[in-house]
């Protein structure tokens, strides 16, 4: 067996064994509880696992999805984070090879992880996690490991706080509600850090489109059946700006209609988010995503799809 082959059966099963312990980090820091003790134990009935239901993946299939004491089910949220994190580990190794690089993005990637499960599942981003993302991003400039000098690396700091706070003050004026939580705004301080502000000002813009893709069937059926017709044409508009976007050339003479295209299709994704952020404060809506994945999967796809990313916007 080759040493290649070795490292890649390696970067996914330690990434499997990390996934495993991102769940413990994130719903204990959910609850105050210590990472370290007690040890692992059922959420139902508290008796501690035995270390051949502690596998990741393996135990939840060979247990059927239940505790091996209560028979109460386990959540989906356990083998789903340990194999997506061993997806992402074995990515990362297959771009970069055995590198300094390659354990950086790691770190990232799991903070990534992290900070998905707390947002789904009580919409909250934990500060620990936000500095250690934005102190990894510094870091990773400094070592050279990026693009970005240390100063762009702190340039891009500020820029996330600056751009997000502006644009949750802008949900304050519009809808009187705040647009973007502080979590946020940390999260984008992070990613600012690592990217440098060119490169999180596409973020951001990714972000929002993704964000409210994943809103715009929800919203649209519920303000039809409402009669609300503006925010359905909001909605409309923005599907057919983006599949104009695909029709114009940023170099030819359509420059002017390509930006303009883009301000339109942020402005509507703004509205879209905003209207779904006070109805989802209103009504409880659980459905309604929050902003925190939309953000750390579009710095994802930075980190590895920039150049492709580029060439589709410009």
């Amino acid at each position: 067996m080759s040493i290649n082959t070795l490292c890649t059966i390696f970067s996914a099963l330690i990434g499997l064994c990390i996934g495993s312990f991102l769940n413990v980090v994130a719903l204990r820091g959910l609850s105050g509880e210590s990472i370290v003790y007690p040890p692992s134990k059922c959420p139902k009935c508290g008796k501690k696992l035995n270390w051949y239901t502690n596998i990741p993946v393996i135990s939840y299939l060979f247990l059927g999805g239940k505790c091996q004491f209560c028979k109460e089910k386990i959540s989906l949220q356990y083998p789903i984070v340990e194999a997506a994190n061993a997806i992402l580990y074995l990515f990362t190794y297959l771009n970069f090879g055995v590198s300094l690089k390659t354990l950086f993005i790691w770190v990232i990637l799991s903070i990534f992880v992290l900070i998905c499960i707390t947002d789904f599942k009580e919409r909250v981003v934990l500060d620990a996690h936000t500095y250690i993302l934005m102190g990894t991003g510094l870091l990773y400039n400094i070592l050279k490991l990026g693009t970005l000098s240390p100063i762009e690396s702190l340039l891009g700091l500020a820029a996330g706080y600056l751009i997000f706070e502006i644009m949750a003050h802008f949900g304050t004026l519009t809808l009187k509600t705040r647009a973007f939580g502080e979590g946020d705004t940390l999260i984008a301080m992070g990613i600012g850090a690592l990217l440098g502000y060119k490169m999180l000002i596409l973020v951001v813009f990714v972000s929002v489109i993704i964000q409210a893709l994943f809103a715009i069937p929800a919203l649209f059926i519920k303000n039809l059946k409402n009669k609300n017709y503006k925010t359905c044409w909001a909605l409309a508009v923005i599907v057919c700006s983006i599949a104009a976007l695909k029709f114009l050339d940023a170099n030819s003479n359509s420059y002017i209609f390509y930006l303009l295209g883009i301000c339109m299709v942020l402005l509507c994704c703004l509205l879209v988010i905003l209207k779904g952020i006070k109805t989802d404060k209103q009504e409880q809506n659980l459905s309604y995503m929050p902003f925190g994945p939309a953000l750390v999967f579009s710095a994802f796809l930075m980190i590895f799809f920039s150049q492709k990313i580029l060439s589709f916007f410009i």
